[in-house]
């Protein structure tokens, strides 16, 4: 359908196009008549892998969005097509193109990285779609254009309000969410005065535990626990997810006098299990204990990235240490950086897709590492490749750990740059 000539499209055509669209994830928020329009104006393209699109210099005549496939963006510094250098990977929903809005040379030269086909849309009709639907398409396009949100990228630690909104999940998992019933049960079987209301300068606090009794209860339950360090990252799961919570709303568990309490006593008059709950706790609090102590490491990891680096302990630089060495950018730094870097890394955690990270002219204050999760890297405008500042990294669910740029030593900032997989 997208093949005939828009002026010969009948209704039935328009209607198979628009249902193709609406699969395309980029366009679920487009309003109808936007769509409608699009598939009017339009076209089909498919091509094989190899294909070279349009390349760097190229004035532009169409705004193109990807249906199936992907391709890759490539940019050379000396203008010699031999010389591109491929930066990143469009897939699936992105769109691309936007410089035939004001004319400007293409900043990139786009080459198909597999079998793939295109929506395609002509200058004159993208202009006029823009003009009357700029509002509706300004998230498909890259900044000036399109309107995206601001992330940290401050030189500085993130602020505690930030780390609850992005690190901590507001509604727990099933599965954790099972671990913190079954293990406050047990709690309850084995050692109900645990859970009770406690007294701290005059102000009571209703239903609530010690973290040294916490830490104290979880090593006498198994034998998979081998250290209180190992059981204060297993508590610290069921609090960064909210099953467990500090009285005052601190992010960190801690093996101190700290009063924590269970979701359930949260509220007035929690339920005391009944006797098939208090069975049920008891058959799988250790397969419980199992999970929190295999999922733990990574919650302590978080935890221990979280604290300002003046605070940290010598436990604590070891154990970031030992996380750095699994890590394969970093495998060509010497143990002396790597233990530098452990003094000085800051966690960050974006879980909201379309967060931008930094945005490209920014001067650049911070190098990440990208321990879970993705990016995406959008470059506007005529950009080098040398420049790791111009890049915008927009964030999909990811946890990072960055360098605040004051602490990157002179001695191995060409060290670090070696290692970094962006060169």
């Amino acid at each position: 359908c997208h093949d005939s000539v828009p002026a010969e499209r009948s209704g039935e055509d328009v209607d198979i196009i628009l249902a193709r669209l609406k699969s395309v994830k980029a366009f679920e928020r487009f309003h109808p008549t936007l769509l409608q329009q699009i598939c009017l104006c339009g076209f089909y393209e498919c091509l094989e892998k190899g294909i070279t699109l349009y390349r760097q210099g190229d004035i532009g005549t169409s705004w193109y969005a990807v249906l199936s496939g992907s391709l890759d963006v490539r940019i050379s510094e000396t203008a010699r097509y031999q010389d591109a250098v491929t930066i990143c990977t469009l897939g699936t929903g992105t769109a691309f193109g936007e410089s035939i809005l004001d004319n400007t040379p293409r900043h990139a030269t786009i080459v198909t990285r597999e079998f793939s086909e295109l929506l395609r849309i002509e200058q004159r009709e993208f202009r006029s779609l823009w003009e009357k639907y700029h509002q509706c398409m300004a998230g498909l396009l890259a900044p000036p254009y399109g309107v995206m949100e601001s992330g940290c990228s401050a030189d500085r630690m993130p602020d505690k309000e930030n780390i609850s909104n992005n690190s901590f999940m507001s509604v727990p998992s099933e599965k954790i969410l099972r671990a913190g019933k079954i293990i406050r049960n047990a709690i309850l079987a084995r050692a109900p005065h645990m859970i009770r209301d406690r007294k701290y300068h005059l102000k009571t606090y209703r239903q609530c535990c010690v973290g040294t009794e916490l830490v104290d209860w979880q090593i006498q339950q198994s034998s998979c626990i081998h250290s209180r360090a190992q059981a204060v990252g297993m508590w610290q799961v069921l609090l960064e997810e909210g099953v467990l919570n500090h009285v005052e709303q601190e992010l960190s568990f801690q093996d101190k006098y700290l009063f924590y309490r269970f979701l359930e006593d949260e509220q007035e008059d929690a339920p005391f299990p009944s006797e098939e709950e208090r069975k049920e706790s008891q058959e799988e609090l250790q397969d419980t204990l199992l999970l929190l102590s295999q999922i733990g490491p990574d919650a302590h990891m978080r935890m221990i990235l979280r604290k300002p680096p003046s605070e940290r302990t010598a436990d604590d630089l070891e154990i970031i240490y030992e996380e750095l060495l699994h890590i394969k950018a970093l495998s060509h730094l010497s143990t002396t950086v790597k233990r530098e870097l452990a003094g000085v890394l800051i966690f960050e955690s974006h879980a909201k897709a379309g967060t931008v990270l930094f945005t490209q002219g920014e001067e650049g204050t911070s190098w990440y590492i990208i321990l879970k999760g993705s990016v995406n890297v959008v470059i506007y405008g005529k950009v080098s490749i040398s420049c790791v500042a111009c890049i915008q990294f927009l964030v999909t669910c990811v946890t990072l750990m960055f360098l605040p740029g004051r602490c990157v030593h002179t001695s191995w900032r060409r060290r670090l740059w070696k290692a970094c997989s962006c060169k």
